[in-house]
């Protein structure tokens, strides 16, 4: 597993079920650059589960490169200010990337 894969896989274990009470969402991430690639996450019933390669209609597609990605998880960018930027492109449910940091306690 190539490492932007190995922190979204770690993902999981951070996952908080009580911030996805009612949720019913897959978020697709892509990401451009070295070791990217596509996975998504799918939360219901208060669980999640982590998957590689795209999934047919994703509520919400996430796409960034692998450094931006990694800044992020560090806490080095802003999520906000990346969407503004241009860094991070979203498609579909914009609540939903709203609650992604809430969702793994980012």
């Amino acid at each position: 597993m190539t490492e932007p894969a190995i922190f979204l896989a770690q993902l999981v274990t951070r996952f908080r079920p009580v911030a996805a009470q009612g949720l019913r969402a897959v978020y697709q991430l892509h990401l451009t650059g070295d070791g990217g690639g596509v996975w998504h996450i799918t939360v219901a019933d208060q669980k999640c589960s982590f998957a590689s390669g795209p999934t047919g209609k994703p509520d919400v597609a996430i796409t960034m490169s692998t450094d931006d990605w990694t800044e992020l998880l560090a806490g080095q960018l802003d999520p906000f200010s990346a969407f503004l930027s241009g860094r991070l492109q979203v498609t579909g449910d914009l609540a939903l990337v709203t609650r992604f940091q809430s969702l793994f306690d980012l």
